[in-house]
């Protein structure tokens, strides 16, 4: 079976773009080049990710699960810094405090932050990714000491691409260059990864069996080439739930004769 065709895939975490297109070849002329040019552009714009919403999806996808944290961190009269510059102060201050107490429990962090302050009533907010370990909420209602409004929400509350517009709605709104990126990223972050390889004319491309179908184009075809797109997420991969061996009779026995003897304690 010829080879002609190509097929590029962009894994993200469980997020999947997908193009397979017919590829032009040097000796290829006039209007079948052509045509191949046109399949093979298309499929090259599908996974240009030239807007920055689009870029932090994949970012987003890589580095971090549904079940991740979305926050939004506010400011009351009292704290509210006097410009964005001081307010970088703040957030950098509150996510090393952070940092430093997951570390006392061998937790790592990871973190995406923007930064907004041009639209609603002007006041500068915080929009924070962060990976979730469990045992999140108090320990930020506890650090974060610039005012009450905090907000805390699963990321599966917005799904990647959405939160992606989201956190980048003001810097398009206020004309910020189109893919400029307008977040800060913690050390560290996994890259997303693009694989690229010669496939059989007749490869139909597909998702494997329960992922989550979130865009699909219908093979187009002309003349002398095809091209055809997907997004997918993965399926989810569960955690297997690993018991603790089973105690020894012997050890049983220690550990009643340890409560009793706590009980018995308690009760003189």
């Amino acid at each position: 079976m010829a080879k002609t065709k190509r097929r590029t895939i962009i894994t993200a975490g469980r997020l999947v773009y997908g193009v397979v297109y017919t590829a032009a070849f040097p000796r290829d002329e006039g209007q079948q080049r052509a045509a191949k040019l046109k399949a093979s552009s298309a499929a090259r714009q599908r996974l240009n990710l030239k807007h920055s919403w689009q870029k932090l999806e994949v970012v987003l996808a890589a580095n971090f699960s549904f079940s991740d944290l979305f926050l939004t961190l506010t400011y009351d009269d009292e704290h509210h810094p006097p410009s964005t510059r001081e307010s970088s102060k703040i957030i950098k201050k509150f996510l090393t405090q952070l940092r430093a107490e997951r570390r006392k429990h061998d937790d790592d962090l990871k973190y995406i932050y923007v930064t907004e302050s041009k639209h609603g009533d002007g006041r500068i907010h915080h929009h924070v990714v962060i990976n979730g370990t469990g045992a999140d909420y108090e320990l930020i209602r506890a650090l974060w000491v610039y005012g009450s409004g905090i907000d805390i929400q699963p990321i599966n509350s917005y799904g990647y691409e959405e939160l992606a517009r989201y956190v980048t709605k003001e810097a398009r709104e206020t004309g910020s260059p189109n893919g400029a990126r307008t977040w800060v990223p913690s050390k560290g972050l996994i890259h997303p990864k693009a694989e690229s390889d010669w496939v059989d004319d007749n490869l139909t491309l597909v998702a494997p069996p329960g992922a989550i179908i979130l865009e699909a184009e219908a093979p187009t075809i002309n003349s002398f080439g095809s091209y055809t797109y997907i997004k997918y997420l993965l399926p989810e991969v569960r955690k297997r739930v690993t018991r603790p061996p089973a105690k020894s009779k012997k050890k049983k026995d220690a550990f009643f004769s340890d409560l009793e003897h706590t009980i018995s304690f308690e009760k003189g």
